[in-house]
């Protein structure tokens, strides 16, 4: 397995029996070939950007126009395992990796995404289902979307992608990020009940589940 690893993904550490061979094991055997691998040069903390070129219509089996673009998914976030709050069970993992859904390969959504990924460690938190971050600036320039919201991948083989990798008594789990408008996270950030409503929201508005920069805000 190790072998098929090398051979798709180009990385020495794929040799190793360490928790990064057995991530780029996952994917390979999950999700065959990166198209493009966005290589980290900070060793101190090195998170990996492996894209996947997707027609999502056709991954999710829905009667609509297709959905050309890529499945961004880091590769060292969980690593670190995060920081939780202090006196509090958890019924979610402290060991993640990332998951967006981008229209295609441009360098500013690799270079937040890895932001992003080390973010927890920097500020030593935890990201888990609804929460939220904003950025300090959009990501594309003109794009009216500044925070990122954080919700289970829709897709099945994202979501289970690495449920058999455990590390530090979590197992590894993958959280998908979704740019919202200023107006939307108003409403999602009030309450579970406000959350609740957004998520109907994109629901009645067929939200892509590829970014879109261009979309109108649903709120």
């Amino acid at each position: 397995m190790a072998e098929k690893s090398e051979i798709l993904f180009g990385v020495a550490e794929a040799n190793d029996d360490t928790l990064a061979a057995t991530r780029l094991r996952a994917m390979a055997d999950e999700l065959g070939e990166p198209d493009h691998i966005d290589l980290d040069e900070d060793r101190a903390f090195r998170v990996n950007i492996y894209a996947f070129g997707r027609n999502f219509v056709e991954e999710c089996d829905v009667d609509a126009e297709d959905q050309e673009g890529y499945v961004l998914l880091t590769s060292g976030m969980s690593d670190r395992i995060m920081t939780g709050p202090d006196g509090e069970d958890l019924d979610e993992s402290l060991a993640t990796e990332l998951v967006w859904y981008v229209p295609d390969l441009n360098p500013a959504y690799f270079s937040t995404l890895r932001w992003l990924a080390k973010l927890p460690d920097t500020d030593r938190t935890w990201f888990g289902q609804g929460h939220t971050v904003p950025l300090p600036a959009p990501p594309l320039e003109g794009c009216p979307f500044q925070t990122f919201l954080f919700l289970p991948p829709i897709i099945r083989t994202d979501r289970e992608l690495f449920e058999h990798i455990e590390h530090g008594g979590h197992q590894v789990a993958t959280l998908c990020v979704h740019l919202i408008a200023e107006s939307e996270y108003a409403l999602a950030k009030n309450s579970e009940e406000g959350l609740g409503e957004f998520l109907d929201l994109l629901d009645d508005n067929d939200h892509p589940h590829v970014f879109n920069p261009a979309r109108r805000p649903y709120v």
